[in-house]
């Protein structure tokens, strides 16, 4: 087992006050399908917990996205880049009902390290990534 350190950003932004858990679901959504983004899956965390507590929990939500053509540029590149695949934003609500867009963010340096036509792609999706957070806290539909 060996380690590769990378430096990783975390994005966060608060979904507004007064907006809907459900529309900003829907605004990722189709906010990523208008970048081409394949939804490719979702993990609602809080339906696990409340399986196994027989509580009701805070929602929690993890959403996956994809451009597999990219996907596979980057892997050429760097095989260590599957890492950050697929692409996850999540919605969360913390202790104190506020609610979060969150997401992992490669940074910069890595970016630019990749062959230009990979780094181009690399860049547009994280623009992307950006775009559909800035949607889903503001509920854009």
């Amino acid at each position: 087992l060996s380690y590769t350190e990378m430096k990783v950003q975390i994005a966060r932004v608060q979904i507004r006050d007064g907006g809907r858990f459900d529309d900003a679901v829907d605004s990722l959504k189709l906010r990523a399908n208008q970048h081409n983004l394949k939804f490719v899956g979702a993990s609602p965390l809080y339906k696990e917990i409340e399986a196994l507590t027989g509580k009701p929990a805070k929602r929690m939500e993890i959403f996956s996205f994809c451009d597999g053509l990219t996907a596979q540029q980057m892997i050429a590149a760097d095989p260590l880049m599957i890492a950050f695949m697929p692409c996850r934003i999540a919605l969360v609500e913390d202790a104190q009902g506020t609610r979060w867009v969150i997401s992992m963010m490669m940074d910069e340096a890595m970016i630019v390290a990749l062959p230009v036509a990979t780094r181009n792609n690399a860049q547009r999706i994280m623009a992307a990534m950006k775009d559909m957070m800035l949607a889903a806290s503001n509920g854009d539909l």
